[in-house]
């Protein structure tokens, strides 16, 4: 469910004990104040993930400084919750109510942990640290949390643009499947981005393509700034929104079924790009 990060630290929360079995990431970048733990909630009897679970953080105060709702696969994500002692609390009609014991989060950490629920009220040793990393700015996050879920995209990494070193962003998205790369008339050397129109529509050719750029729509402004007759239909001229050094992370999603909600317009039924660029937190 989880992926590896580079370097792996995982830890588990037993009787009060938190014994820690791994070490954190090299990662590069500039971290935030706060630290984010994301997870699953499964049944401690049959190890399936429990969806529509409430998981509140606990500082040791017993306040409540931040929850989240598992989905149907059990997973969630608190993105920013404040560094020190914890503890997570999941509850759900049908289940016990679970208090796991005190673990820490420290600053800019990103914990991924298992917490595990009973249909009874028995003693449990409910949260499992599976691993830690150094956070990234929290804009980052969800492009994080959908690529090591595995949502249905292709994925590029900070560390895909570094192997490959492109002079230009279209340079880097001309290998992923179901783009589609032509000349802009009028754009001189700048190029066009659209998409491949998937199954028995791949005869018609061209397809509009939504882009956003850290979570913002760019392609309709920069259509409209282009001029020159350009349409939709002709492509987006992405080189014109970002430099390959400019790049943290791309999303693509061909098609219209695979587009996570937040990424979902009107406009989106052939496809979206997601760029993401680098950042401080």
């Amino acid at each position: 469910m989880f992926a590896r990060a580079p370097a792996l630290l995982i830890a588990a929360l037993t009787a009060g004990l938190l014994v820690p079995v791994l070490t954190r990431p090299a990662f590069a970048q500039a971290v935030p104040v706060e630290g984010a733990i994301r997870g699953q909630v499964m049944d401690e009897t049959t190890g399936e993930g429990v969806p529509a679970v409430q998981v509140e953080f606990l500082d040791p105060r017993n306040r409540v400084r931040a929850s989240a709702t598992s989905d149907g696969e059990g997973v969630f994500l608190l993105p920013r919750v404040p560094s020190g002692s914890f503890r997570l609390r999941a509850t759900r009609i049908g289940y016990a109510t679970t208090a796991t014991d005190y673990g820490r989060v420290e600053a800019g950490e990103v914990l991924t942990v298992v917490l595990r629920v009973h249909p009874e009220a028995i003693p449990l040793a409910p949260l499992e640290i599976t691993s830690r990393r150094r956070a990234t700015s929290p804009i980052l996050e969800g492009f994080h949390f959908r690529r090591e879920r595995g949502v249905g995209g292709t994925f590029l990494t900070r560390e895909d643009v570094e192997r490959r070193s492109p002079s230009r962003l279209t340079d880097l998205l001309q290998a992923v499947p179901g783009i589609r790369i032509t000349s802009g008339p009028g754009f001189g050397s700048n190029r066009l981005v659209s998409m491949i129109p998937p199954g028995p529509a791949r005869s018609s050719g061209a397809c509009p393509v939504q882009v956003f750029v850290d979570g913002v729509l760019a392609s309709r402004r920069v259509l409209m700034a282009g001029g020159g007759g350009l349409s939709p239909l002709d492509g987006v001229p992405v080189d014109d929104l970002a430099s390959p050094s400019d790049i943290e992370g791309i999303e693509v999603y061909r098609g219209l079924s695979g587009i996570p909600p937040e990424f979902l317009t009107p406009d989106a039924g052939c496809g979206v790009i997601a760029i993401w660029t680098r950042r401080e937190p």
